[in-house]
């Protein structure tokens, strides 16, 4: 075996050694997550309405408006050419729970759905997970950290020009 061919082979076993650790830190990490959520208490309505309302979530490719007023919910996407918008409503319940159930609407189409999220809160830290199948994570720090999730959502309504007429 040639020195170079040797150097490439220990190269790559060096970094598939490096990606399986990572992903190994990756689960430890998750499962610690899940472990402090857990121990965590779920947040009363109160305290979620007190979180969300009034306020958008601002999302990668759209937001979610979180009305005071009736509790109305509205949001907007647009992936690639792909435009939609959503009218409905949402709620809290005091095992943490909030869901957003609207009618998403597209140039072709309309279909109902809702969706929910797990919140639980410990120590000023609020931990938050797609209430069907999603992991728990950190939404907020405390202190608040510059990328938690928590400073994604935003006072005032953020989708209103984004709707149709």
């Amino acid at each position: 075996m040639s020195w170079f061919r040797f150097i490439i082979l220990n190269t790559m076993f060096a970094m598939l050694l490096a990606g399986t650790a990572n992903a190994a830190t990756h689960r430890h990490i998750d499962r610690m997550t899940a472990h402090a959520a857990h121990q965590a208490m779920p947040m009363s309505a109160r305290e979620l309405k007190k979180l969300y309302a009034g306020r958008s979530w601002i999302w990668k490719d759209g937001a979610g408006f979180f009305s005071r007023h009736h509790r109305r919910f509205t949001a907007w996407s647009h992936t690639g050419a792909r435009k939609s918008y959503a009218k409905g409503t949402w709620y809290a319940t005091d095992r943490g729970r909030l869901c957003m159930s609207a009618v998403w609407h597209s140039k072709k189409s309309a279909a109902s759905n809702v969706s929910c999220f797990l919140h639980r809160e410990k120590a000023g830290i609020i931990y938050q997970k797609r209430a069907s199948g999603g992991k728990w994570y950190v939404f907020r720090h405390n202190p608040i950290k510059h990328d938690d999730e928590v400073l994604k959502l935003r006072r005032g309504d953020y989708v209103r020009s984004h709707l149709p007429g």
